[in-house]
């Protein structure tokens, strides 16, 4: 295989880091698509994939309101038709998140972070699913703004992957072990089971994906010499790198699709209109 992403493939290694670096954008008016929702045709569909092809994530605006069903059209005009269900989303897989923690009645919903209007710390979706059944892709589209707060953050995975191995190549041989991060089964569900996995892997089609969190509980680390070293070289990365990491606050009508780059979001505060972003995950990428 000559994929870059092996570490015996210098060469390659470094002709793709060349071409990567050097078309990073500048600011998100580069990675920004408007969209007309009575009449989105192919040229648009292909302007999104451009961009995702280099960055992995790219933001769009619709000029009005949507409903589910353009979402769910907008979607299978990018391929993208394989969608994954969880216990919180509606019968077509769209989750709405909302702050859900003060209703008796969406108990369930408010112990999962997401569904509160407290910080996300930095994540990619699905790190608890194993790589046979990863999440791919997903789309993140704002519905309502809240009054104050809960800007998105996003790093593409593929700079973390590049910074890490230029610092030191062990890091990435030993996050792309098997074992090396394992997800406790939950105890609240009979059905859980823990997952192991590495945090980098390559796919069957070549393509780089990572599995990660930062949060403290419920994560296992393998033990190994290396693992503080490189959460702290990843924790210093992530905090005061300002170059390759955007931030957002999405406007009503405006999204962003991406191929599960790693993300956070900051708390926020609701006004008379509760915050409402809709997001669908899938089993395959944006190509």
């Amino acid at each position: 295989m000559n994929s870059p992403f092996l570490l015996e493939n210098q060469a390659e290694y470094e002709a793709w880091k060349k071409i990567k670096l050097s078309s990073y954008p500048k600011s998100l008016s580069d990675l920004c698509v408007k969209i007309d929702q009575n009449n989105f045709g192919q040229n648009q569909i292909n302007d999104l994939k451009k961009i995702l092809s280099k960055y992995n994530f790219v933001l769009y605006k619709f000029d009005s309101k949507i409903n589910d069903l353009v979402l769910q059209q907008f979607c299978k005009k990018l391929n993208l038709v394989e969608s994954i269900s969880n216990p919180l989303s509606d019968m077509n897989n769209i989750s709405n998140i909302t702050d859900n923690s003060n209703k008796t009645r969406e108990k369930i919903k408010g112990e999962y972070i997401p569904y509160t209007n407290k910080k996300l710390n930095w994540h990619t979706d699905g790190y608890y699913y194993p790589t046979n059944f990863s999440v791919k892709s997903f789309l993140l589209h704002c519905e309502n703004q809240a009054e104050s707060g809960g800007k998105n953050h996003l790093i593409d995975h593929e700079i973390i992957y590049i910074f890490l191995r230029d610092h030191n190549p062990e890091f990435i041989d030993i996050l792309m072990q098997k074992d090396i991060m394992e997800i406790p089964k939950n105890k609240n569900i009979s059905s859980s089971k823990s997952i192991k996995g590495p945090v980098f892997y390559i796919d069957k089609e070549n393509y780089l994906n990572m599995r990660y969190t930062s949060r403290k509980q419920n994560i296992v680390w393998k033990k190994d010499d290396m693992i503080k070293k490189i959460k702290i070289f990843l924790d210093n990365f992530l905090n005061d790198n300002e170059e390759y990491i955007f931030s957002l606050l999405l406007e009503n009508n405006q999204g962003y699709l991406a191929n599960n780059v790693l993300h956070r979001r900051e708390e926020y505060v609701d006004g008379e209109k509760k915050r409402l972003l809709k997001r669908i995950r899938f089993l395959n990428r944006i190509n």
